[in-house]
């Protein structure tokens, strides 16, 4: 899913790139070969005021973002490195080594004393929510301010809001714990454990990015 978001940024950056290289040189024979800009001078006043933002936008803007990138790329992966011990469970990884292992929610829908394990879940789920929290909170800003983290970040507040779903739904079985509320609740832990995993591996993988090239572009 990343590497599609990816290439589509790419696809939609190059043909902007290409409409508006192709704009100012358009303008340019206008101006060069033709008096068209000077029998119009307050057209030709918009226009210029155009190219001059079409440059900056392709041009200077993209060349600070990529000397700011470089200059933020030590930051950027100790925010990446706090965001995986945020989400990893440290009993189980071996960060040195590359082995991580998100944290899961158990659930037992079996259990004889269903309404205690509801209220472990729920313990659990308070605690992890407490965890994100506790870790955005230090970063948020700093990775908000690029572009390059809104797919990540946006990911994280789906996962959190399935957590909220996964309190509700267990308050919803504990009063009415009938078979089809129970497998909601079940589908929702497995899909919540399903979004941590998949977070893992792309912080992972966004480490190992920064750990060999900066970010191309931030702002």
């Amino acid at each position: 899913m990343r590497q599609t978001s990816q290439s589509r940024r790419r696809v939609i950056e190059l043909v902007a790139f290409g409409i508006g290289t192709a704009v100012v040189l358009f303008v340019l024979w206008l101006d060069i070969r033709t008096s068209f800009w000077q029998e119009l001078v307050i057209v030709g006043g918009i226009v210029a005021g155009f190219v001059t933002f079409i440059f900056t936008v392709l041009v200077i803007d993209r060349v600070l973002a990529r000397t700011n990138a470089k200059r933020w790329a030590p930051v950027t992966r100790l925010a990446f490195t706090e965001l995986l011990h945020g989400f990893a469970d440290e009993a189980r990884s071996e960060m040195s080594r590359g082995h991580i292992v998100a944290r899961h929610l158990a659930f037992d829908p079996d259990t004889v004393r269903l309404n205690d394990e509801l209220h472990r879940l729920r313990h659990t789920v308070v605690s992890e929510r407490t965890k994100l929290a506790t870790t955005l909170s230090a970063w948020i800003m700093f990775l908000a301010s690029s572009d390059l983290h809104e797919e990540l970040l946006l990911h994280i507040a789906e996962a959190t809001e399935n957590l909220d779903r996964v309190r509700d739904v267990s308050l919803e079985v504990e009063a009415d714990p009938t078979p089809e509320r129970i497998a909601e609740l079940e589908q929702l832990v497995a899909h919540r454990n399903s979004q941590f995993d998949e977070l893992i591996a792309t912080i992972s993988r966004t480490l190992a990015e920064l750990s060999t090239n900066p970010p191309a572009t931030a702002r």
